[in-house]
């Protein structure tokens, strides 16, 4: 779960740079930036001309575009830029071939030595599954509003044609802002699941979250939570349940990681959905899910036990101060004389491998806990939704996934579905898969841009089915 969220490393800005008395020529380079134990691949591409000299620079996981420095220097052995809009500063030396560059990178709080290596061609992420056009089927662009929301959500409806009513999902994205693609380290998961689904006779309706590709300062855009989202996914059913091309009667939901919980408030509300789906979706209530992640993530990078149990504990503290709806300002204050009794506690070694030493991820970790989406995300137990659900709902969870642990929230779905005595469900283990359902070796976030793969067929396959089974 992306916060479960994942938070992403993003390198934008405009450009307009200039050099002298330099050959006109074009080199590409490739590095990968260090980000707490993930790699970020990068790239840069350096147009040299005698009048002017154009960096671009790229996070090809991310993002297939590359975006310009708003300053530069060129001297020599060195190359300095920087990009103002996002705080990056990067400072580089070329070695004596001029073949590699030895650099470091600085953004806000992040500082890491970079090496980047020339290469023939720049660097780009292979997406095999990634569909082209022309597509055998109609797109739609929609628009839909939410009551008391300043803002136009959007969408795309795919139809295998326009002869006929077809069954339709709707896709829900997970934590964090994404599009309708829920395009994230350079894949598509929706796109190629809208693609798979609608050239197998099924309609699929998928649309950009709340507040994306806006800077809003709307409360209800950034204060949104859960709950808000579930109002959001709503309101694209009453949409697409008006459409002459979509049998009414036949839609259903497919929510990937909280987008999971966010289907399940709506079935527990909306006797006219057909169906749900869960992608990765939590069972258990946010505080336990965002504790095994942690715990899985930091066991799997071989972080020292008295780490681990240190990250823990601190968040236990954090969401018992939330449950007694302490306000921010309170909670940081009171985490600080934490911290420093907590830390005094531990030998001088390894005090040096535990994180909150500094002031600044102190804030930056308490202020990520305490937003409101989170306030809410620790509390939400979807389990209190699951228990009203009759509709049919398939979970499917990876064996690799460390985001949403399957061994913990699919007995938990299971024993919530039991008690709403409802017997008409699914339950699948993915064998392999991690958080995004790739057939994966470790189930890292960093794997995930690695992997050329964006979704495994047997859970298109089984997704299909399901659906099929469900609108005959």
């Amino acid at each position: 779960m992306k916060k479960i969220r994942v938070f992403i490393l993003v390198i934008i800005s405009l450009v307009s740079l200039i050099g002298e008395n330099i050959q006109a020529q074009t080199t590409n380079w490739y590095g990968e930036l260090k980000i707490s134990i993930q790699l970020l691949p990068i790239t840069l591409k350096i147009d040299q001309n005698p009048d002017t000299t154009i960096i671009l620079m790229g996070s090809p996981s991310q993002t297939k575009e590359m975006f310009g420095v708003t300053k530069q220097r060129l001297i020599d052995d060195s190359i300095v830029f920087s990009i103002k809009s996002m705080g990056v500063v990067f400072k580089g030396k070329y070695n004596e071939t001029k073949d590699t560059i030895f650099a470091s990178f600085k953004q806000g709080f992040l500082t890491e030595n970079l090496i980047l290596a020339k290469t023939e061609k720049i660097f780009e992420v292979n997406r095999p599954q990634e569909p082209n056009p022309p597509y055998p089927y109609i797109e739609q662009e929609m628009s839909f509003n939410v009551k008391g929301v300043n803002y136009d959500f959007k969408g795309t409806l795919t139809l295998p044609s326009k002869d006929k009513t077809y069954p339709c999902v709707i896709l829900v994205t997970g934590s964090g802002l994404e599009n309708r693609d829920e395009e994230v380290f350079g894949h598509k998961p929706f796109k190629v699941l809208a693609d798979y689904l609608t050239r197998n006779g099924i309609a699929v309706f998928r649309y950009d979250d709340r507040g994306w590709a806006t800077h809003s300062t709307d409360s209800t855009i950034i204060n949104a939570t859960t709950l808000d989202y579930a109002i959001d996914a709503q309101a694209a059913f009453d949409l697409i349940s008006k459409h002459p091309n979509i049998d009414n009667k036949n839609i259903g939901m497919l929510g990937h990681s909280e987008g999971g919980a966010i289907v399940s408030i709506c079935a527990s509300k909306n006797k006219d959905l057909k169906y749900i789906i869960l992608f990765a979706g939590p069972g258990m209530k946010g505080i336990d899910v965002l504790l095994q992640q942690n715990k899985a993530y930091f066991e799997k990078a071989n972080a020292p036990k008295h780490a681990i149990d240190f990250q823990l504990s601190t968040i236990n503290e954090i969401y018992r101060l939330i449950e007694k709806n302490q306000d921010n300002e309170i909670i940081e204050k009171k985490m600080n004389k934490w911290f420093d009794k907590e830390l005094n506690k531990l030998e001088e070694s390894q005090r040096k491998e535990i994180q909150f030493s500094s002031q600044v991820v102190r804030k930056q970790f308490v202020g990520s806990l305490t937003s409101n989406w989170m306030r809410v995300f620790l509390k939400l137990d979807p389990a209190d939704y699951l228990e009203k659900v009759h509709q049919p709902v398939f979970a499917i969870n990876g064996t690799n996934d460390i985001q949403v642990l399957y061994q913990y929230n699919l007995p938990a779905i299971e024993k919530a579905l039991k008690k709403a005595k409802n017997n008409n469900y699914k339950i699948y283990t993915a064998v392999g898969m991690n958080h995004l359902f790739q057939e994966s070796t470790t189930g890292m976030i960093d794997e995930y841009s690695t992997i050329e793969q964006t979704i495994s067929p047997v859970i298109l396959s089984q997704t299909r089915d399901f659906i099929k089974e469900q609108t005959k």
